[in-house]
């Protein structure tokens, strides 16, 4: 009698576990975190799936090399992409009390040699990590862009949810996987770190780039941002204003920015 009382209990806590991640949908998961597709885990449930079929899902932690490094990562992870990296100059945003950061154009490109290294294709499952769940949101929608038909993304976290009032108002401390008493370690394992040397990541076009075009330092490059910025860029180039780049514009342009570099070249010379 006992053992049958235990074995519908247990039952009852499975059929509970599977509830939960069934249910979690955009009615109940804040704006901030909701996807495209739609597929949210929380790190318990994430967890519990990932040992029964950890070799059909790739397992990403998007979060910066810097936070990995200090915080510790999941061990049941694959690999760390970083969805975003810390911007360069630590510049300061004052509406977000934060840090800004910068977009990795490489992230999808990176992410997907992960998948086929695990010997996976887009249509098996993802599961997408970072801090509290708003970047691994944008990371599932970007894999999802890229025709991933399984992104889930972990709404808790690895650190969880601020507590909202009290003595520990601010603190992460009401779930996600290290609240959770899932396994982490600060030991991080070479082969899933994300190696891209920090001279490549200074040096990227591309970043450099979505700076420049998001002026209102919100993270985001809207369509007037991006109209405004190549507008602008065009502007300096097209010399006679007529909306028409000819070879000798072009050629001038490029002269006029080797000439810019020799001469930053020099005066750096002379300062020391």
């Amino acid at each position: 009698m006992l053992k049958t009382i235990s074995t519908l209990i247990l039952t009852l806590l499975m059929t509970l576990n599977t509830v939960s991640a069934e249910t979690l949908n955009n009615s109940n998961v804040p704006k901030k975190k909701q996807t495209q597709a739609g597929l949210y885990l929380n790190s318990i449930d994430a967890h519990e799936i990932l040992k029964k079929e950890a070799n059909k899902i790739l397992f990403l932690d998007v979060r910066t090399r810097g936070e990995i490094a200090y915080t510790g990562m999941p061990t049941a992870a694959d690999s760390n992409v970083p969805f975003k990296f810390t911007s360069k100059k630590y510049k300061w945003i004052d509406k977000k009390s934060m840090f800004g950061m910068t977009p990795n154009p490489n992230f999808v490109e990176a992410a997907t040699q992960r998948l086929l290294q695990k010997g996976l294709n887009k249509n098996d499952k993802v599961f997408v990590m970072c801090r509290s769940g708003g970047r691994s949101a944008k990371a599932a929608d970007a894999l999802t862009a890229a025709g991933f038909t399984q992104v889930f993304s972990i709404i808790d976290g690895y650190e969880g949810d601020t507590v909202k009032e009290g003595d520990k108002k601010g603190k992460r401390t009401i779930n996600g996987w290290k609240n959770s008493n899932l396994a982490w370690s600060f030991a991080l394992n070479k082969d899933k770190m994300y190696l891209e040397s920090k001279e490549k990541d200074k040096d990227d076009k591309s970043s450099k780039m979505l700076e420049k075009m998001d002026t209102n330092n919100d993270n985001t490059v809207s369509e007037s941002e991006f109209k405004a910025f190549h507008k602008k860029m065009f502007g300096n180039i097209d010399h006679n204003h007529n909306g028409i780049l000819d070879e000798a514009e072009l050629a001038e342009f490029k002269k006029q920015k080797k000439l810019k570099k020799e001469k930053e070249k020099q005066e750096k010379a002379n300062s020391h």
